[in-house]
């Protein structure tokens, strides 16, 4: 039988579970990387268009942090990378897109509520399956997200894995608790500051955290 992506409960339901927040201290530094011309903090969260946990409602302002740049990078680019390395090819990207994407890191130790979903049954306390939180349809996982954003538990986000790295990630909504919006945050260098080229390469080949790009221009 194949898998089917679930959806989540209707409202009434969903806020009738009992689920507990984890109180999590986010240390430095966590990552998060963005487009240079977002990197005003009047920018820092919004309602991203290809996140899989910002709220369906497309009305909660959200950031996306990683445990480490790797895993911030693996979450906008694994997909392209794969696809290449599938194709026994390299991904192509441009030096001024590297030199235009800069990460943003967490600088002081703050804390937040939020749901838990890597520990063992907590997808299936909320009726979830990790095929979709995964799923290239990300319809399905943001509904989850704005359940979980309307809960009475009150979250400020969700701790998760990435579906590229295993490592930790975060979502952050600023809709309970105000100041996330003042947290420090700031720039740690570009991706181009990041790469390095790969010797006995192609020409233009560079390494950005174990991963190689064919730069050009």
């Amino acid at each position: 039988m194949s898998r089917r992506l679930r959806w989540p409960p209707e409202v009434d339901e969903f806020n009738k579970i009992p689920l507990t927040a984890l109180r999590l201290t986010v240390t430095p530094a966590w990552f998060n990387l963005r487009w240079a011309k977002f990197r005003d903090p009047k920018y820092r969260f919004f309602a991203s268009k290809e996140g899989r946990l910002t709220p369906a409602s497309m009305k909660v302002p959200v950031i996306y942090l990683a445990v480490n740049k790797r895993t911030s990078f693996g979450e906008l680019y694994g997909d392209d990378l794969a696809a290449a390395d599938q194709r026994s090819a390299l991904h192509i990207v441009t030096k001024k897109e590297l030199e235009e994407r800069i990460f943003l890191k967490t600088e002081a130790p703050f804390d937040v509520n939020v749901y838990d979903l890597t520990t063992e049954g907590s997808a299936k306390a909320i009726k979830m399956d990790l095929s979709t939180l995964y799923t290239a349809d990300v319809n399905h996982p943001r509904l989850f997200a704005q359940r979980l954003h309307d809960h009475p538990a009150k979250f400020d986000g969700i701790l998760y894995e990435s579906r590229h790295s295993q490592a930790r990630c975060l979502v952050l909504w600023r809709t309970y608790t105000s100041d996330l919006a003042s947290v420090p945050m700031p720039e740690d260098g570009s991706l181009w500051d990041a790469a390095g080229y790969v010797p006995g390469s192609l020409p233009g080949t560079l390494a950005l955290f174990a991963d190689s790009l064919l730069v050009v221009g």
